[in-house]
């Protein structure tokens, strides 16, 4: 066991010797192969690892799919779990996506689950995930392995129990093989930290990946998974999943079991809570992942779950969609506008969907109130846990600012609750007024971001403040035609035209994914699923 007096530099070489250690030899490619490459989205099928059954395995279906195919006995789970963790492999050495790695438990479990298949299960039904291999965050929990959160001071301690969702999803049938890389404190858009290091954007690897849920967004960019589960607290799922073109999902907080995560601001600060949710390749896998969660019995589980049962809701003939063009505190670059505009006027030529025009009341005031939630107590707690192993602050946390704000005191948080339930029901207004079904708006007012430039959470952080579902849909690419435009086009004062002079042209940003945010409302989150499905087959069409 690693001792927590060791500098982290010697606790980081040794846990990265223990994961090299972790991929086979004859999965392991030449450095050459990749070094020097800044796309390496082609790589996982073109460097030669994968046999033909394994690349038709990991690269032509969604979960959804790949279920039916086991249920089928198309493969066997072996044969669909060893193709998954060797393109898992590959895709850590292409960007450094994981954390622990325990191929070989679940392919021994893939194993045991062949056997029940033909004796227990034998002419009754399967459990609804059988089989499927599914990828966890690394501050989900899981027995026998480290829940670090890319800290040193955590290194070494390997879990005693599984997380909720972990035992959960084994419950139901899935098979864990590995977790993914976040950036030290869990609360920067930059998925890096002193331990494991920085993950890079597979479609470009001079972009952020994202945080704080970064090596899940790219493992599943490169199809190392197709179903992955993240943790949201301003964004932490949304924004891997804008910077990765993947699906996304932010659940109201409760519905998906979040006992047994580590999250990194200090215990009983329950302001504004983390909510577990899926990370997927298609919008289906994360209607799958929720129907399967909240059909089974989420109390037994964790006593914090709030049972909403899935109730399989028909999607409404005529939808009622809410378009906020911004936030009012950034205004979007030229390729996310686009992409807005794109997918609005899709939508506007269906006859079964009315849009109406909106503006998000306040929401400046409201991010300030969030980030003042996040950092109740001060920084002291997050210093503390770096001092432990001599750690350094990582470069995005720094410039979040978030280290810098200063707490609060008691009063001023019951000052913090008064305007949040304020918020709220001017929120439910904005609902109710507009009869609205969902609201349509982009999920940052930029793409990807070159590395260590993602600090504001504005666009999806709202929706954490006032604990509403939210997905990310994407919907198409930074392309030639995205030119830049003046500073006269950020309306919002100085902070605004600094992060609108980021987008430099598409020659930087080029390939980069363009996405959408379909924002529901809070605890309605199948009839979220349901209305995003009908505007994803629109938009994407599907």
């Amino acid at each position: 066991m690693l001792s927590e007096i060791k500098n982290y530099q010697a606790i980081a070489a040794e846990k990265r010797a223990q994961q090299w250690e972790k991929i086979p030899k004859d999965w392991r490619i030449p450095t050459e192969n990749f070094h020097n490459v800044t796309n390496v989205m082609d790589i996982p099928v073109t460097c030669g690892l994968l046999n033909e059954t394994e690349s038709t395995i990991t690269s032509n279906y969604d979960a959804t799919d790949l279920l039916e195919k086991l249920k089928a006995r198309v493969w066997s789970v072996e044969q669909v779990t060893v193709a998954f963790c060797k393109r898992a492999a590959i895709a850590q050495q292409l960007t450094n996506c994981l954390t622990e790695i325990f191929f070989d438990d679940a392919i021994k479990r893939a194993r045991k689950l062949d056997l029940e298949y033909n004796s227990k299960f034998l002419g009754k039904a399967l459990p609804p995930l059988f089989g499927l291999p599914i990828s966890l965050k690394d501050s989900f929990q899981v027995r026998g392995y480290d829940t670090s959160t890319g800290l040193g001071c955590y290194v070494g301690k390997p879990a005693e129990n599984n997380s909720a969702l972990a035992a959960m999803l084994i419950d139901l049938g899935a098979v864990l093989y590995c977790k993914t890389n976040l950036p030290q404190s869990i609360m920067t858009g930059d998925s890096d930290n002193n331990i494991f290091g920085r993950t890079l954007n597979p479609r470009n690897k001079l972009l952020t990946a994202g945080g704080s849920t970064g090596g899940e967004g790219a493992l599943l960019a490169l199809r190392g998974s197709i179903l992955g589960v993240g943790t949201d607290i301003g964004g932490s799922i949304r924004v891997p999943s804008v910077c990765n073109g993947i699906y996304g999902f932010r659940p109201s907080v409760g519905l998906i079991p979040h006992g047994g995560v580590r999250d990194l601001t200090p215990p009983g600060t329950d302001g504004v809570r983390s909510t577990a949710g899926p990370m997927s390749t298609s919008l289906r896998d994360c209607s799958l992942f929720l129907k399967s969660i909240l059909q089974a019995d989420t109390w037994m589980y964790d006593s914090t779950s709030i049972s909403v049962p899935w109730i399989d809701l028909e999607p409404k003939h005529k939808l009622r969609i809410g378009v906020a063009l911004n936030d009012g505190v950034y205004t979007p670059s030229p390729p996310v506008r686009r992409g807005l505009k794109q997918a609005v006027d899709l939508l506007r030529s269906n006859n079964d969907i009315q849009i109406i025009p909106i503006n998000l009341p306040d929401v400046k005031l409201h991010y300030e109130d969030l980030i003042s939630y996040c950092a109740l107590s001060g920084s002291h707690h997050y210093y503390e846990q770096f001092a432990r192993t001599g750690e350094p602050v990582i470069p995005s946390l720094k410039a979040s600012g978030l280290l810098s704000v200063p707490g609060t005191t008691l009063q001023g948080f019951f000052h913090l609750n008064v305007r949040r339930a304020e918020a709220a029901k001017t929120y439910l207004k904005l609902f109710r007024d507009n009869d609205l079904d969902a609201i349509l708006m982009p999920p940052a007012p930029h793409t990807a971001l070159p590395l260590d430039r993602w600090t504001t959470v504005t666009y999806t952080g709202l929706w954490n403040y006032l604990d509403y579902p939210a997905i990310v849909i994407p919907v198409d690419q930074v392309r030639d035609i995205d030119s830049t435009d003046g500073l006269s086009n950020a309306k919002f004062g100085p902070d605004d035209e600094q992060l609108y002079s980021l987008y430099t042209g598409p020659e930087q940003y080029k390939g980069a994914p363009i996405c959408i945010q379909i924002v529901g409302y809070r605890h309605k989150d199948e009839a979220l699923i349901k209305v995003a499905a009908v505007l994803d087959s629109i938009i994407n069409k599907i």
